[in-house]
């Protein structure tokens, strides 16, 4: 049934994978921005349909971010996706001039954006992070992926349950004035719900919703109300 759910799906992340990154999107004034940041072996194409919600819905410019470096698809290091997305915002404030960022990742993207949070800006210029679907405890469909990806991928070592990457990021705060929402689904079996769900911590809360795979994160109304509702607070 799972299969038969996520078929259609499919597409988004095979025009993707053609297509690569879209063009750089404009900064769009001083009002706020988001940012979102797609996941693994997929460019920033597969998150437009977000964008354009967002765009209509809160009125605010939407920036999507490509992670992959060289490459059209993201297979890199964390922590280097992390720092290219924050000379990222630096160039857009430099630009722009707005006060603060917030950064909606999927999968792979939202471990990207929880060390952005964590690790590099600190409360700095970012207010909020919202992860879909991200593998914050691992999962273990990395297990078999680094069997065939390994070589060529530093990121899928990461998602690998117990990484020292998710050690390091189970303990480091959510810093003050900042917040971090985890989103998880009963139907992702990618990254199973409890995968999803990172350990608690003061400014972190966890937010499920029922029957989207995890392809589905970027598609569904279900999925982009959520994530309306929580920036718009």
């Amino acid at each position: 049934m799972a299969s038969r759910r996520l078929a259609p799906r499919f597409p988004l992340v095979v025009r993707s994978l053609l297509h690569g990154d879209a063009p750089a999107d404009p900064a769009g004034g001083p009002l706020p921005p988001v940012i979102l940041l797609h996941g693994f072996g997929t460019s920033s194409a597969v998150t437009a349909p977000l964008a354009r919600y967002l765009r209509r819905e809160l009125g605010r410019p939407v920036i999507r971010v490509p992670l992959g470096g060289r490459l059209p698809i993201h297979l890199g290091d964390v922590r280097r996706s992390a720092e290219r997305v924050a000379c990222e915002i630096e160039r857009r404030v430099a630009e722009s001039g707005f006060a603060y960022v917030d950064v909606v990742g999927h999968s792979l993207g939202g471990l990207v954006a929880t060390y952005l949070l964590k690790a590099l800006d600190r409360g700095r210029r970012v207010r909020r992070v919202v992860t879909l679907g991200t593998p914050h405890r691992g999962t273990p469909a990395a297990l078999l992926g680094a069997l065939v990806l390994g070589f060529f991928s530093r990121a899928i070592w990461q998602m690998i349950p117990g990484s020292p990457l998710l050690r390091q990021l189970a303990k480091l705060p959510v810093p003050s004035g900042s917040e971090l929402v985890a989103v998880a689904s009963d139907a992702d079996n990618l990254v199973p719900a409890l995968f999803a769900r990172p350990r608690l911590m003061p400014r972190l809360r966890c937010a499920g919703v029922s029957g989207l795979g995890h392809v589905e994160f970027l598609t569904s109304p279900l999925a982009f109300r959520l994530v309306e509702s929580v920036l718009g607070t």
